[in-house]
């Protein structure tokens, strides 16, 4: 504790060394959550915070040179067998910037992101720059993805460094059509490194939506026989959708195609690391289409989305089709019922055996006099074309908010959740869990 107070006495002191100004901005979610059902009882603390402390460079420069710090009040620090060895506050740097009117330097001991295959949220870097010609939409990033591997005054051989990935973007807005051209280059040694090539398009001025991009990346690698291999990797993918509004009804047709290969093996560290897949890797040649429907017309919605794909990426082309039809009806203001009905058809020339259907109904009701609101919902599986072992699914809740900030509750069903938060299955009918609740929850 007295080495973290001396050392903060340090850094405040270099900085009394400048004209500064400190910043503290603090910022996040912070409350509890108790939790009680029939084998256990939890008490689990919420903190989403953001504390840190900015701190500004006022110097005789034409320019601002600013840095971001995060204190964190309480570190655990365990060793290999769990055991807390220490229990002390710590200060760690966020970023130090200097900016001038048409450009900035920026370091982080993390990655900078650029896009998504050039130097991507994926990656994982000890320190990165950033030079970004602000003027002209240049950035350029140097990615260091292993730390402390620099010996100073050491002899060996005059080489490139290793581990690190060097990027450049350049934010594309010509004639009112805007995006992003991206490209990279990552260097482990001679033998492994790859070069990424990525570009973009998020507005044209046509009607309706378009968006398009395109990736190109070459992995050079040695094999597992030590011979020097290599693979390619690309992607093209493009989505169009404009929708015609009459009143209380919109028409949207919507075309897109992606081709897609090989980006499981030359993004491979990436595509790992995306552990829900919010990138499409796998292999992939599908053209889709389809024409969505919506009526609004308080109290009333009605919806219906489709999506008609062919996947030619089997020898046979594989036709399949996604349908949800779904209506809405507003109680009043707290309370709303509706029912959604997916449909989904893996293969339309097996149509009896890939039919897949999930209707789901539910309901919200809230009380106007008293701050209780109830929930129900109802899950129906139909897979493959069978019934599953367990069809239906269901779920209640009732929840009383004592204020803003404080609401406590029951919940009763016998669903199954995924790890994305979604229910897939039910237990049988018998098979019920419960929990009661009580949350307190503060933004600050």
């Amino acid at each position: 504790m007295k080495k973290v107070l001396l050392s903060l006495l340090v850094v405040f002191a270099s900085l009394a060394l400048f004209a500064v100004e400190p910043v503290f901005d603090v910022s996040g979610t912070a409350g509890f959550e108790f939790k009680m059902d029939e084998s256990a009882l939890d008490i689990e603390a919420m903190l989403d915070a953001d504390i840190s402390m900015d701190v500004e460079f006022l110097t005789t420069f034409p320019a601002t040179l600013t840095a971001g710090f995060t204190l964190s009040p309480l570190n655990v620090t365990k060793d290999a067998s769990g055991y807390v060895t220490d229990v002390s506050p710590t200060l760690s740097l966020d970023y130090v910037q200097y900016e001038e009117e048409a450009w900035l330097l920026r370091f982080e001991p993390k990655v900078i992101a650029l896009s998504n295959y050039t130097i991507s949220r994926f990656t994982s870097a000890e320190g990165s720059l950033k030079l970004g010609l602000t003027d002209y939409g240049v950035n350029l990033v140097l990615a260091d993805l292993k730390g402390n591997e620099v010996t100073e005054h050491a002899t060996g051989d005059l080489a490139f460094p290793g581990g690190w990935i060097f990027g450049a973007s350049y934010d594309l807005d010509v004639s009112g059509v805007k995006g992003l051209v991206a490209g990279a280059f990552k260097f482990e040694d001679s033998t492994n490194n790859r070069v990424t090539i990525e570009g973009k398009v998020t507005e044209v001025p046509v009607p309706g939506s378009l968006s398009a991009d395109v990736v190109f990346g070459m992995l050079n690698f040695e094999d597992l026989s030590g011979d020097a291999s290599s693979a390619t990797a690309y992607r093209v993918n493009a989505a169009y959708k404009y929708p015609y509004e009459m009143e209380a009804f919109t028409v949207t047709p919507h075309v897109g195609f992606t081709w897609q290969n090989n980006l499981e093996t030359v993004y491979a560290e990436e595509s790992s690391k995306d552990v829900r897949k919010t990138i499409s890797w796998p292999d992939t040649q599908k053209v889709t289409a389809g024409v969505d429907l919506s009526y609004l017309e308080a109290p009333l919605t009605v919806k219906l989305t489709d999506t008609f794909t062919i996947d030619l990426l089997e020898a046979t082309p594989v036709y399949s089709m996604s349908l949800t039809p779904s209506v809405e009806y507003a109680i009043s203001d707290l309370s709303f019922a509706g029912v959604e009905v997916p449909v989904k058809v893996a293969d339309l020339t097996d149509f009896a055996s890939t039919l897949s259907i999930t209707p789901h109904g539910y309901l919200t009701y809230g009380m106007a006099e008293v701050p209780v609101t109830l929930k129900a919902d109802v899950y129906y599986f139909f897979k493959d074309g069978e019934q599953e072992e367990n069809p239906i699914a269901y779920m209640g809740e009732v929840s009383y908010a004592f204020s803003e900030n404080v609401s406590a509750g029951a919940h009763l069903g016998n669903e199954t959740w995924d790890a994305y938060g979604n229910v897939n299955g039910a237990n049988e009918l018998s098979d019920l869990h419960w929990y009661l609740y009580l949350k307190a929850e503060f933004e600050f």
